[in-house]
């Protein structure tokens, strides 16, 4: 059994790629919200995702006066090419992005091998005959600071690959599905 076809509204083969102005007066999703209409597509995909997309179809409903006998196999090659750059730049995105916090979770994890060598030598030597209060403060204070200066790198190279992995899924998705193109009733 043939999935159901997956509908895209849009005034124009422009607006697919690039958003329109919005216009809350337009009975078009797309053009209400003022995004392309792409954009739109790939959010209700990653939103329903389908672990073996078999047979889908992406029709495409533009107005009349819009469609030539050319279009479709112009615009399936279109989004081939718009989704096969946007995967890789989501690939390039997400190297960059571990690249970068990777340099910062060295950094950060230096930062703190010194506040912890500076606050055990702080409760060694100049406090040490202070209380067990004032020296639970110093360690806890110094385990404060580590933990908050690693949270952000580390929360970038273990969480920012997947928003781009997921949208990744969604244009391989598009990719597979055959295009078709109708006249808007």
């Amino acid at each position: 059994m043939a999935p159901e076809p997956i509908r895209l509204d849009a005034a124009t083969v422009a607006n697919l790629f690039n958003a329109p102005d919005a216009d809350p007066f337009s009975p078009r999703e797309t053009d209400v919200l003022g995004e392309a209409g792409i954009d739109r597509l790939l959010l209700h995909l990653q939103l329903h995702p389908v672990r073996k997309p078999i047979g889908e179809t992406l029709i495409v409903t533009l107005p009349a006066d819009q469609i030539t006998p050319d279009l479709q196999p112009k615009l399936a090659a279109a989004i081939q090419r718009y989704c096969a750059t946007h995967i890789e730049d989501n690939r390039l995105q997400v190297r960059l992005s571990r690249k970068q916090h990777t340099v910062g979770m060295v950094t950060v994890l230096l930062i703190a091998l010194v506040a912890i060598v500076i606050a055990f030598l702080l409760i060694s030597t100049l406090f040490a005959n202070a209380s067990q209060v004032v020296q639970g403060m110093i360690y806890a204070s110094t385990s404060v600071f580590v933990w908050v200066i690693l949270w952000d790198p580390l929360e970038a190279l273990l969480f920012d690959w997947a928003q781009p992995a997921r949208e990744n899924r969604a244009l391989e998705r598009l990719m597979a599905m055959e295009v078709a193109v109708e006249a808007q009733a």
